[in-house]
């Protein structure tokens, strides 16, 4: 790295730093707001305020990133575009492609940091987020711990059926199993039980009064526990609708591999999942439409580049809602609407910037 490539990165994080935080203040602005009004209500504590915030910046930040790499890169080398440093480049030699280059690589950096907040954090946060507006403002428990009338499908051809289960104890009372074939054409067996204990270890069900009806010979008859395998997790027991955004990128698989084992609908989960992967790499994206445009100056200056750096920006997240809501609806398929908007900026991108060379 000389003294030029220094001076340009130098240059960019600035810009980079100023833009980010340009937006980020207006998403926090947004998000204090709503805590204002739930402050005066009383319903929230200022230190709970507080809280609520921390736990709703890695989503404000990630939501930020592409604004703020597309803003720094057009005030960056606007900036230099004015002071005819960028012609003057050009004219010694100095390809544009150059001159963009340690841009780019920090823009990718960004990309990598928007990346791992995706994988992991985002989600955790999401959550601890959700929960506290759950139990302070909804006034419910974020997490249950026992349920009435629990009703859950545990693979392809079994339900499970429960008067009630509790987490604490690792207990179920009023117990049906129900096992299927011809999908859920026919029951073949079925099996009740008055109460029932987890191992928490081994995910295993050992049953008291265990009884089995058998569907083909109509007679039901006493069954011994020891001989009966049911595995199912508490929090599968309990399970609850499921929010994608509060999960991580780990999560996600796992709740959309055992979705897809028990034929539930996982396409929300799937979608979260490409989404936060196309959404990561928009920042590098963002960074070739700015550094191009930027390019050449015009009049107006911060400005006109603030402007652009809006429109672009929320023209790819209205492109991609758009795009995720025909999804969801199965109109399109989850790669055309997670990766086709990051595939258009990117071929605008690459134009802008092969005719940012002349």
């Amino acid at each position: 790295m000389n003294k030029l490539d220094k001076y340009i990165i130098v240059n960019y994080v600035k810009s980079f730093i100023l833009g980010m935080m340009m937006f980020f203040l207006i998403f926090l602005l947004a998000e204090s707001i709503t805590l204002t009004g739930w402050l005066m209500d009383g319903k929230l504590k200022g230190s709970e305020a507080l809280k609520y915030l921390r736990y709703g910046i890695p989503e404000i930040v990630t939501n930020t990133a592409p604004l703020g790499v597309l803003l720094g890169s057009l005030l960056c080398i606007s900036k230099m575009a004015k002071q005819l440093e960028v012609a003057a480049m050009k004219t010694s030699g100095i390809s544009f492609a150059r001159v963009a280059l340690f841009p780019i690589l920090f823009s990718a950096l960004v990309s990598l940091g928007v990346f791992w907040l995706n994988y992991d954090y985002l989600g955790r946060a999401n959550t601890k987020k959700e929960d506290l507006k759950t139990l302070k403002i909804d006034n419910k428990e974020p997490v249950r711990s026992e349920k009435d009338f629990v009703f859950v499908k545990i693979d392809k051809r079994t339900v499970l059926f429960s008067g009630h289960a509790n987490k604490n104890n690792g207990t179920m009372n009023y117990v049906t199993i129900l096992k299927f074939e011809n999908g859920f054409k026919v029951i073949r067996k079925m099996y009740t039980a008055s109460f029932a204990k987890i191992n928490p270890k081994t995910n295993e069900w050992t049953f008291k009064d265990l009884k089995e009806y058998d569907s083909k010979t109509n007679v039901t008859k006493p069954f011994d526990t020891k001989k009966f395998k049911f595995v199912a997790s508490m929090e599968d027991v309990l399970a609850s609708a499921v929010k994608a955004k509060n999960l991580t990128m780990p999560e996600l698989r796992e709740k959309t591999v055992y979705f897809t084992r028990v034929g539930a609908d996982s396409l929300n989960l799937r979608i979260e999942f490409y989404y936060r992967i196309s959404f990561a790499l928009s920042s590098l994206v963002m960074s070739l439409i700015g550094l191009s445009l930027g390019s050449r100056y015009v009049r107006g200056g911060a400005a006109v580049n603030i402007g652009l750096s809006v429109i672009i920006g929320y023209a790819y997240y209205g492109v991609s809602t758009i795009l995720r809501s025909m999804a969801v609806s199965g109109t399109v398929p989850i790669y055309v609407a997670c990766f086709v908007p990051l595939i258009i900026f990117l071929v605008v991108g690459i134009k802008l910037f092969k005719d940012a060379e002349y």
